[in-house]
């Protein structure tokens, strides 16, 4: 098992305590008709130690999920505050005191319409922030997609559906075989979308860019916090439509997202940022960002929720 992925004993599963091995349902179950959430729970004070968690964007997220809920046509059978007491009753059965990935799952049950499955796994992870991290400095390649990024008269892009991520692993098994480390998307128009697992940043001239959310991005909850807070540090910030040619001649590109956190790009069809890798301004953004998951913005202490 990768260092990034370590399963937890226990998770909450449909109003208990479970452990995971015995966490099953049936092979009938429309598991592929779900949803999902990706959260993660950070250390106070500083996000490579250990100690006390507070989960990060919690609100923000479990809104997006009850709209990916209400746009999917799923019976939600629990309220937004037992969900977090279910989150914090997992996290406390395994004793996590580490960095922590959440990932409330959302399914109908099969023939019952008006219910469904509510499961909740978790599991640490390798954080990209912090200090001197070696991970962050990794080189990543990537190219641009023959797929593009499903439109919305296809399917809701905003939604995080495991339907969706068909297209981002479509991507990625291209990005691999070709030997790229992973893909960016073009929308249905031809500009600029997101990456596979993750929205998009740009840097040209000091500032950032980021397409809309009309590009068929994912309404993600980082890149938002992203928009919020970039601005604090001298820099301002653009939301619109990005075309391949200017991503190109960017100075630096980044990703942005609960998993990717922020993700310095090296290259895009072996087309390399700038001078410097990572690139000043994405090191500036990374650290703050670390800073404010960790708890040491005041300003940011909102977007924080005790365990």
């Amino acid at each position: 098992m990768s260092k990034a992925f370590r399963g937890a004993e226990y998770c909450w599963m449909n109003g208990e305590i479970t452990p995971t091995k015995e966490a099953l349902v049936s092979a009938m179950e429309p598991i592929h008709l779900g949803i999902f959430e990706g959260i993660k729970a950070y250390v106070e004070g500083d996000v490579q130690g250990e100690g006390k968690l507070n989960i990060f964007g919690w609100k923000q997220h479990i809104d997006r999920l009850w709209r990916s809920a209400e746009v999917n046509g799923l019976a939600m059978p629990y309220s937004k505050d037992e969900l977090l007491e279910a989150v914090r009753a997992s996290l406390k059965a395994n004793g996590f005191t580490k960095n922590t990935y959440i990932q409330p799952r959302v399914w109908p049950m099969a023939g019952e319409q008006d219910k469904s499955h509510i499961v909740v796994p978790t599991w640490g992870f390798d954080t990209l922030l912090g200090k001197d991290n070696p991970l962050f400095g990794e080189e990543r390649r990537f190219m641009m997609s023959s797929w593009r990024r499903l439109s919305s008269d296809a399917l809701p892009p905003q939604v995080k559906s495991w339907a969706n991520y068909a297209n981002s692993f479509l991507a990625i098994r291209e990005a691999k075989r070709c030997g790229y480390d992973n893909a960016i998307f073009l929308d249905n128009r031809g500009f600029v979308s997101e990456g596979t697992l993750a929205c998009l940043m740009t840097v040209r001239d000091g500032k950032v860019i980021t397409p809309p959310v009309t590009a068929s991005i994912l309404e993600s909850v980082t890149r938002g916090c992203f928009i919020e807070f970039i601005p604090d540090l001298g820099i301002d910030v653009e939301v619109r439509d990005l075309t391949r040619v200017e991503l190109y001649a960017s100075d630096e590109a980044f990703l942005c997202g609960t998993g990717g956190e922020c993700t310095p790009i090296t290259s895009v069809d072996d087309i390399k940022f700038g001078d410097q890798y990572p690139g000043p301004v994405t090191k500036k953004i990374a650290e703050y960002y670390s800073d404010i998951v960790s708890g040491n913005v005041e300003k940011y202490r909102h977007w924080l929720t005790p365990v």
